[in-house]
């Protein structure tokens, strides 16, 4: 019965310990992970996951620091927001790796060394601030984490059920592709949270070998694809971002973000009539994203078509987007500058105040 305990408790014996320094503008901490095997997990599994446990108490314990620093505290961050900035910046190196047994099951333990860069604060606020998008990406991908893990257990639990008071046979082989399948997504989603994370502070490189290894679990995720196109798009490399972009489309057509991206790729090629079918098309998808009028307001605005861009302005500006207050008021006097006899002076139409 005791060998049957520690199958079930497998996916849970997962042990984070954090041990913090601190230097001038970074602090350190060294957290391990430790994950028992059962009977379901290889190897490569029990590693993967005893290493997301390590990030994960690498991760709150960044945030903790974050929600104690006082420029923080200033911008009353949310705790998503707080999340969100520790992930960006927080850099991870895998110190350790250590495997053996613990009664009749081997354990891994993972050691990682996560440094919390707290150089220009201010900055990063601003851009998260500005970026809410980002925010809510990574909310999603720990939601979607959590719900795997959950998945897991209930596995690990039927399995339990399945071999107690019985001699271990081999897993059935719809419950093992099962788990197998869950655990590689889980991997995958890892890894994708980790390049989300080291774009929005401007790692590219680092970036995009997170999206790499997310597909070399994951060969059909889509938002990896989306996320190349983007670092792609900044390294100044459209024709690959636009390939990157097409394919994270043939995958996930109803993707609104991916047909965001691909107006912005397209615009900075000046193709705005394509750029603008995008832009579009993710407004039809999701009608409630400030970003996307925003989005096109500035293609309207580069493809010389002011008065429509000051209406998506103005729209993102009533939908919560300051930037495009901005923007909105900016056109909105250049526009009443212009001396023409046939045009009325165009006002800056503020968005209403809701108390």
């Amino acid at each position: 019965m005791k060998s049957v305990i520690k199958v079930c408790l497998g996916i849970f014996l997962v042990v984070a310990f954090c041990s913090p320094l601190v230097f001038a503008e970074s602090k350190v901490v060294t957290c391990q992970g430790k994950y028992v095997m059962g009977d379901l997990d290889t190897k490569k599994e029990a590693k993967a996951l005893a290493l997301m446990e390590a990030k994960r108490a690498a991760l709150e314990q960044a945030g903790t620091y974050l929600e104690s620093s006082s420029e923080v505290k200033n911008y009353e961050l949310t705790k998503d927001e707080i999340s969100s900035l520790a992930s960006g910046v927080m850099s991870v190196e895998v110190l350790k790796e250590e495997w053996k047994m613990s009664g009749e099951n081997l354990m891994v333990t993972v050691l990682i060394r996560a440094t919390v860069d707290t150089s220009n604060l201010k900055a990063r606020i601003a851009a998260l601030k500005d970026n809410q998008e980002s925010v809510e990406e990574l909310k999603n991908i720990q939601a979607q984490l959590a719900a795997l893990q959950e998945e897991l257990h209930a596995l690990k639990a039927q399995r339990t059920e399945e071999i107690s008071g019985k001699q271990r046979e081999t897993p059935k082989r719809e419950i093992k592709e099962k788990y197998v399948a869950i655990t590689n997504t889980m991997t995958a989603l890892d890894h994708l949270k980790s390049a989300e994370a080291a774009m929005a502070n401007g790692r590219l490189e680092e970036a995009l070998s997170y999206y790499n290894q997310a597909l070399s679990v994951d060969p059909n995720m889509a938002e990896a694809y989306a996320g190349q196109a983007i670092v792609l798009k900044r390294m100044g490399k459209p024709h690959k971002a636009l390939k990157k972009i097409d394919k994270a489309l043939e995958l996930a057509p109803s993707s609104a973000r991916a047909h965001s991206i691909k107006s912005l790729i397209l615009a900075e090629s000046h193709r705005y009539t394509l750029a603008l079918n995008s832009i579009n098309k993710a407004i039809e998808l999701n009608p409630k994203n400030p970003r996307f009028y925003f989005g096109r307001g500035m293609i309207n605005l580069k493809s010389k078509r002011p008065r429509l861009a000051l209406k998506d302005f103005e729209r993102a500006c009533r939908m919560g987007a300051p930037k495009a207050c901005k923007q909105a008021k900016t056109l909105a006097q250049r526009l009443n500058t212009q001396k023409n006899s046939h045009q009325r002076p165009i006002p800056f139409r503020r968005p209403p105040v809701h108390k």
